[in-house]
C-alpha cells in the first residue's frame, strides 16, 4: 500500500501538531527517510512524542518503523519513476492508474460483501450528497435504478434531511464526501441513523467524520495531482468502488438482471 496515500487519507482526523509531521512527509518524502526524530521535530516545530503518536495513528508502531516504510516506498517510486517516458499524456495516465492501485489496496472484500448484503435488504435507498459528490451520487442513483432499487437522491441537502426523516430501519443511507466532513451529509446520515437505519460511506479520507460515525466505511485513495488544470482523481476513484459494487450487486441474481437489462434495452428500442 502506497505510504503517501495512506498519510493523504488520515490527514483530515489528525490533530494539527499531527498534520505538520504529515505535511512535511508528503511534501520532502525524499530527505524525510534521513533525518532523525528529533530533526523531523525541529523542523516540524513539534515534540518527539507527536512523532510517535502520528506514526502510530497511521498504523506504524513507531518512528523507525515509519522511516522503513518510507525508505521501501522512495525506493519503489524513484523505479517506477525511471521506468516512464517523460511525456504528459502518459504521466496523467500513470497517475491514475496509480491511484485506482491506491484504492484497490483500500478495499477490503468483506466490506463489499456486506454493502451488497445492506443494500440488497434494503426496502429503499437514500443517497446523501451534495456539491461535486453530487455528481458521483446522481451515477450511483442511475445504477442502482437500472437494477431495479428503490433509490431516492435530490442534490438539495436541504430535501435530503426531509427524506431522511422519513427513513426506518429497512432502509439503507449512502453517504458519499470526499472529505468525509460535509457538514450536510454528516447531518443526515445522523438523523437517518437515529431512526435506526445502516448507513454506508464513501469517502476519500480514513478517519473522517462519515467514516467513524457510518456503520460501514469504502475509502478511495485521496491522492490529487497539483495541477492548474485540476484532476478529477478522487471522482475517478469513487466512480471505480461503485462500479465494483453494481458488478457484486448483479453477481448475486445474474438471470433476474440480465432479464431486466433485456426487457430495458426493449423498452429504449421501442421509443426509437
Amino acid at each position: 500500500m502506497d505510504l503517501l496515500a495512506i498519510v493523504s487519507s488520515y490527514f483530515p482526523s489528525l490533530s494539527k501538531s499531527e498534520q505538520k509531521v504529515a505535511q512535511l512527509i508528503l511534501s520532502n518524502p525524499d530527505e524525510i527517510e534521513d533525518l532523525s526524530i528529533n530533526q523531523l521535530a525541529m523542523m516540524a516545530g513539534v515534540g518527539e512524542s507527536t512523532i510517535v503518536r502520528f506514526a502510530r495513528k497511521i498504523g506504524y508502531a513507531g518512528y523507525q518503523d515509519l522511516k522503513l516504510a518510507l525508505t521501501k516506498y522512495q525506493a519503489t517510486a524513484e523505479k517506477r519513476i525511471a521506468n516512464k517516458e517523460n511525456k504528459d499524456d502518459n504521466i496523467v495516465f500513470e497517475q491514475y492508474v496509480d491511484s485506482l492501485k491506491e484504492t484497490k489496496s483500500f478495499l477490503e472484500s468483506n466490506k463489499i460483501d456486506r454493502a451488497v448484503q445492506f443494500m440488497n435488504e434494503a426496502r429503499r435507498i437514500f443517497i446523501f450528497a451534495v456539491g461535486e459528490s453530487g455528481f458521483i451520487g446522481m451515477e450511483l442513483s442511475n445504477r442502482l435504478k437500472r437494477l431495479g432499487k428503490n433509490v431516492e437522491f435530490v442534490q438539495d441537502g436541504q430535501l435530503q434531511s426531509i427524506y431522511a426523516t422519513t427513513m426506518d430501519k429497512k432502509d439503507v443511507a449512502f453517504s458519499i464526501s470526499t472529505s468525509g466532513n460535509t457538514n450536510e451529509v454528516i447531518i443526515n446520515m445522523s438523523l437517518a441513523k437515529s431512526n435506526g437505519c445502516k448507513v454506508i460511506a464513501l469517502t476519500n479520507y480514513l478517519g473522517s467524520k462519515i467514516a467513524e460515525e457510518s456503520d460501514l466505511s469504502l475509502i478511495a485513495s485521496s491522492k490529487e495531482f497539483h495541477s492548474d488544470a485540476g484532476s478529477f482523481a478522487s471522482s475517478i476513484n469513487q466512480l471505480f468502488i461503485i462500479d465494483i459494487i453494481i458488478r457484486e450487486l448483479v453477481k448475486q441474481d445474474p438471470e433476474k438482471f440480465h432479464k431486466l437489462r433485456m426487457k430495458r434495452n426493449q423498452a429504449l428500442v421501442d421509443h426509437l
